[in-house]
């Protein structure tokens, strides 16, 4: 049925397979816009899979912009997909490889911090004996600079994993190891400084990307965010000397996915100006409805940059991230690099090649997938059950955050930068803010869950209610 095949052999999951084949269809134009699909009975009966499995592909490509659902009617190919005369394609297989005080009326108080993963679920015993085998194992000459892109087995372990978990292609030359996503940025910005002189950046965005390229006298663009991601629509193209940064996959704050359509609308843009997207990829692995989507850069590798981190996925102490460069800037970078002399730990890079090569990595992130879903159902249940209709919930489909956005004028002027003598910290969405206007998404305040216990979070939102309670009542 639509001329796809499913590989009980692969590596690959059934999910996966399907809605890979499914984007290639779309996109080379042999399911147009409006064509109605078939039931998922259907599909599922011709494929010999579980119904649930079709229900999640639907799930998937709905969420990522390709199809479309219509209540009543079924499921519709989407609008505005920009038909690809040689879709990409990809191997079948790859090679499997090996809080604080206070002295106010709260003792504890309840910091709903963001992008924090839960640092006692670190498997610290098993990454001890890794660190261990790898300082014993070393050779002398382990004990210099090493590579300035990184060790090469790290480089390698890094191609087969986001082959695997995003569908990444991409060869270890062109991986450059990181002493963190920060470093990363300032490498970008001060690598491609001599061409690029200003930014695209989401409005609102993560404080540190943004203070980054400003720092590094970079001229700040803001493009405001809505439902579907980054409003590249709102760009008629990309001026000269303009790189884009965003986060398409899981935005922050707001939590939306960037559009297929306007992934196109952005890639398109990206080669007419001869220019570069740098993608954040910050915890994209913890989709909690359906599978990672998959990146900007398997649309167009030779544009995008994609920089990735260990810091949600593992623990933000080992300071290790890393970027997959187009292959026209990997010298570029590695040269600056190498002058301002950025070389990553090499222990701590041998170590986390071989947790990576025998599969701890992946089985540490299906755990706390299934950690961070429960408490993302916790949160969500208890704002519904203590707010109910005077608040929304946005971007709870993945990562370890949400947004909340409140309908009453009041609570959306409540001073939640000051809330620690309610016994919880939170922030506001206009912390992340860089321009004046305010559209709906990017009012509210946002809620991280990833180092809060259940019962924590319970009770941080008691305390939450209570305080805009009693402030909705003096205004």
């Amino acid at each position: 049925m639509y001329g796809i095949q499913i590989d009980r052999e692969s590596k690959l999951t059934v999910t996966r397979q399907i809605c890979q084949q499914l984007r290639r269809i779309i996109e080379s134009g042999q399911l147009t816009a409006g064509t109605r699909l078939l039931p998922t009975r259907v599909l599922a009966k011709e494929w010999g899979i579980a119904r649930n499995v079709v229900i999640e592909v639907y799930e998937q490509l709905t969420a990522e912009g390709y199809l479309e659902g219509r209540v009543g009617s079924g499921t519709y190919v989407a609008e505005g997909i920009i038909p690809v005369p040689n879709p990409r394609t990809a191997p079948s297989s790859s090679k499997q490889p090996f809080q604080g005080q206070t002295t106010t009326q709260h003792e504890h108080v309840i910091d709903f911090a963001t992008g924090v993963p839960d640092r006692n679920m670190f498997p610290r015993h098993i990454w001890a004996k890794y660190l261990k085998a790898a300082s014993e194992s070393s050779e002398y000459e382990d004990h210099d600079y090493g590579h300035i892109k990184g060790d090469s087995t790290l480089r390698s372990a890094i191609c087969d994993y986001v082959f695997r978990a995003k569908g990444i292609q991409c060869s270890p030359e062109q991986i450059v190891i990181v002493s963190g996503a920060t470093e990363g940025f300032l490498l970008l910005a001060k690598s491609l400084s001599s061409k690029f002189h200003s930014i695209y950046i989401e409005d609102p965005t993560i404080d540190i990307t943004r203070d980054i390229f400003q720092t590094m006298n970079y001229n700040l663009v803001p493009v405001e965010v809505d439902h579907s991601g980054m409003r590249v629509d709102a760009l008629s193209s990309i001026a000269p000397g303009h790189l884009v940064l965003l986060t398409p996959s899981h935005q922050f704050p707001t939590g939306s996915v960037l559009s297929i359509q306007r992934r196109h609308q952005i890639i398109g843009m990206l080669e007419e100006a001869d220019s570069f997207a740098i993608e954040d990829d910050y915890d994209s692995e913890f989709r909690l409805r359906g599978i990672p989507v998959p990146p900007l850069q398997t649309l167009s590798p030779s544009r995008v940059i994609y920089v990735g981190t260990f810091s949600k996925t593992l623990s933000p102490s080992l300071r290790i991230g890393f970027m997959i460069v187009p292959p026209s800037l990997s010298d570029t970078i590695a040269e600056v690099k190498d002058k301002l002399n950025l070389h990553t730990p090499y222990i701590i890079q041998k170590a986390l090649s071989q947790f990576m090569l025998d599969g701890y990595l992946e089985r540490h992130i299906h755990t706390m997938k299934k950690m961070y879903k429960k408490r993302r159902n916790v949160m969500t249940e208890q704002l519904q059950d203590l707010f109910g209709a005077d608040i929304s919930v946005l971007g709870d489909d993945a990562g370890m955050h949400l947004q909340i956005i409140f309908h009453p004028q009041p609570y959306a002027l409540l001073p939640w930068n000051d809330t620690a003598s309610y016994g919880f910290r939170v922030e506001p969405v206009s912390n992340y803010r860089i321009s004046s206007s305010s559209p709906l998404c990017t009012t509210g305040i946002v809620l991280g869950y990833g180092n809060l216990s259940s019962e924590e979070i319970e009770e941080g939102l008691r305390r939450l209610y209570l305080f805009a309670s009693s402030c909705k009542t003096l205004t």
